[in-house]
């Protein structure tokens, strides 16, 4: 069965214009940050001694305060810039760790392409939990309770991606033009969804971003179905992971990733009007990446796939090609570059590696002048 023959047995929603999926997806699933005044304030950068490709790639820090009549919180950035005098793609990369470089932040070989990095540790935006106290959500939640269509940590992730694009814009030597956003795991969906906020973000790179990301909810293709290797991390143990990750998995073990209206789908295991294919075609006609791990069935890379290809129509309807491919499920090691939409499917684990960051970049360039 070839892929188009595949995607109709799954019984998607139709694309709706735009500003009606990402008005779906904000109110049925992500939720909204409360309307409160705010203001940003930077500090000037402190250099760190440590000098990259030759000398002519600084690595420096900023912090950055945000205050509402809540209070303040601050949080660093890393930057990681040419100083040749030149013009610059760049990443906002979201990360699991502060260090600068990281197992998932080859740095050599991003400054080698060329490419310049903001980069922010999100447990210091705000933490990886249901405490709404601490972070940006204390200071735009009061009280830290969150009721109905109050956003998840995600949207604040997502939220504080765009304010270091705002800081970017005074940045002289980056191409505002190039900007892309960048993530993996929570961080791909996150990614995902920043650049659906933010039309200001050229590119959303999203590495494994699974359940509630990329990958498709109908139709979930499952892990008993497959070959290969659950990876299993602390928060994993006591799943069952005899299928790929579905919303009552995920609401159940994270529900502060969303809105709590969004818990009324966990019985159905499926949303009724929607699937994520919408959160990829809201990003249309801008360029949208999505990367699978051949053995991380758990995020599910078929459903990751068909999800490229499913939000390709909203991409043609604009005159431009979505997921280009040859109407089979690739292959491991194989990347599809012609389009506006990306993908590759990488050998190994959940996981972010050089070779993600290398096809990341390689679709960048590609298609910097289209």
């Amino acid at each position: 069965m070839n892929v188009t023959d595949m995607l109709k047995n799954r019984n998607l929603p139709a694309l709706l214009d735009r500003e009606q999926m990402k008005e779906t997806l904000l109110h049925e699933e992500y939720g909204y940050m409360r309307d409160i005044p705010y203001t940003v304030t930077v500090s000037e950068p402190e250099v760190v001694e440590q000098r990259y490709c030759c000398n002519t790639v600084q690595h420096s820090v900023v912090k950055m305060t945000v205050t509402t009549e809540h209070g303040s919180h601050t949080f660093p950035v890393n930057r990681l810039l040419h100083i040749d005098g030149s013009f610059h793609p760049f990443f906002v990369f979201l990360n699991f760790r502060s260090e600068v470089p990281d197992r998932y932040y080859p740095v050599e070989e991003i400054a080698d392409a060329g490419m310049d990095v903001l980069s922010v540790n999100y447990n210091e935006v705000t933490t990886d939990n249901g405490d709404f106290s601490n972070g940006l959500a204390g200071i735009f939640l009061p009280g830290g309770r969150q009721n109905g269509t109050d956003c998840g940590k995600i949207i604040y992730w997502a939220w504080a991606a765009s304010r270091i694009l705002d800081y970017a814009s005074t940045l002289p030597m980056l191409d505002m033009n190039q900007a892309a956003v960048m993530g993996h795991s929570r961080l791909g969906k996150t990614a995902l969804i920043t650049s659906m906020l933010d039309t200001r973000f050229r590119y959303a790179f999203s590495n494994d971003s699974g359940c509630c990301g990329a990958a498709l909810n109908r139709g979930n293709t499952g892990l008993a179905k497959h070959e290969g290797i659950a990876l299993k991390d602390d928060k994993m143990e006591d799943m069952d992971l005899s299928t790929g990750e579905t919303i009552r998995d995920i609401v159940h073990w994270f529900p502060h990733f969303f809105c709590q209206d969004f818990q009324k789908y966990m019985e159905a295991n499926i949303p009724t009007d929607f699937d994520q294919h919408y959160l990829v075609a809201s990003i249309a006609p801008r360029f949208a990446y999505i990367a699978s791990g051949s053995f991380d069935l758990w995020a599910d890379p078929v459903s990751e796939f068909m999800s490229g290809v499913a939000a390709s129509e909203a991409y043609e309807k604009l005159g431009f090609k979505g997921l280009v491919h040859n109407e089979k499920l690739p292959e491991v090691g194989e990347h599809f570059h012609e389009g506006r939409i990306g993908y590759h499917l990488r050998k190994g684990p959940h996981f972010l590696s050089r070779y993600d960051w290398n096809e990341f970049i390689a679709f960048i360039k590609k298609h910097q002048f289209d």
